[in-house]
């Protein structure tokens, strides 16, 4: 990938903001990345703080990172692949797998699963996340963007950032809404007591807003419900739910315990995993600029609940 130079035209401005200013559709968060991995210098000397100050003339430089698919072990696992072109792919996670390696799992992901079936995959998410744009937790299914180049990459990033892209989800909830639809409100932090989780706040933390509306009930006991993040939190829908005292049947961490030990919900006793799939995303095409809607089979686990809807029939086809 290209090296891309420029002099520095602003006195005493913190490197990662001039970098954002100077390189379209690069998010900062993505920057700060580069900057911290060691691919930004400035005036020849690489700088690893995205807060350092630069001065008039200065002259930095950056360099994307490159895939070393060397470093990836392919895992041979199919990939329901929805659609593909020159610029991006669509899938259908299934639920269970990882999306990238991690301390506790470094081959059996997503993205190895990816290597060889999906050519040309984006640097940008570096040597373990190439194309990966967005993620889903483990045990959530269904449809996700992959980045087959920079360019797409970044577009798509934007798109995110500026929350041009639609994603909407179904899922599986204990317990019946007094109301038909609604939304949830607040701000969506790290949980000091236990830190892979996170918790709603009224005060603090990053603003989140989530809307659903029921769409039937099964046994009048559990709720199958569409869901739209209008923000992207880390786990904001399973937060969400919990907050409103309507957890996502099957969610290890963000539950209510005496559900548990209630004899109208011990028929789905079966179930385990989060029973929240990601159905349907829009967004707009970084080529064509054509806008794209794209769906995903609910997987074979959700079925049960799924008879006399859209996506029961989703589903069969």
């Amino acid at each position: 990938m290209g090296l891309k130079s420029f002099y520095s035209s602003d006195e005493k401005i913190r490197l990662d903001i001039a970098l954002t200013n100077n390189l379209n559709n690069f998010t900062r968060s993505f920057i700060k990345k580069l900057i911290e991995a060691g691919n930004v210098s400035v005036n020849n000397l690489i700088i690893r703080k995205p807060s350092l100050l630069i001065r008039t003339g200065a002259l930095v430089s950056v360099e994307e990172p490159e895939i070393r698919e060397d470093t990836l072990k392919p895992f041979d696992f199919p990939v329901d692949i929805i659609y593909e072109d020159n610029m991006l792919a669509v899938i259908n996670k299934p639920a269970g797998i990882s999306v990238h390696p991690s301390r506790g799992e470094r081959e059996k992901t997503l993205v190895n699963a990816l290597v060889g079936k999906i050519s040309d995959l984006s640097g940008i998410g570096g040597v373990e996340r190439p194309g990966i744009v967005h993620r889903l937790d483990k045990d959530t299914s269904g449809i996700m963007l992959i980045a087959k180049n920079d360019k797409s990459h970044n577009a798509l990033a934007a798109q995110f950032k500026n929350r041009i892209i639609k994603k909407t989800y179904i899922t599986f909830v204990y317990g019946v809404f007094k109301e038909a639809a609604g939304k949830i409100e607040g701000y969506i932090e790290r949980d000091p007591k236990n830190k892979i989780k996170m918790k709603l706040s009224q005060t603090n933390g990053k603003h989140s807003l989530t809307s659903f509306r029921t769409i039937k009930t099964v046994d009048g006991v559990v709720s199958l419900l569409e869901i739209t993040p209008l923000t992207g939190r880390t786990h904001q829908i399973r937060v969400s739910m919990l907050e409103t005292g309507h957890p996502i049947l099957g969610d290890k961490i963000y539950k209510k315990i005496e559900f548990k030990n209630k004899n109208e919900f011990r028929q789905f006793s079966f179930i385990n995993r989060q029973m929240l799939h990601a159905y349907k995303i829009s967004f707009v095409h970084p080529e064509t600029d054509r806008l794209m809607i794209f769906t995903a089979k609910p997987p074979q686990d959700m079925l049960w609940g799924l008879e006399n809807t859209e996506y029961c029939a989703a589903a069969d086809n």
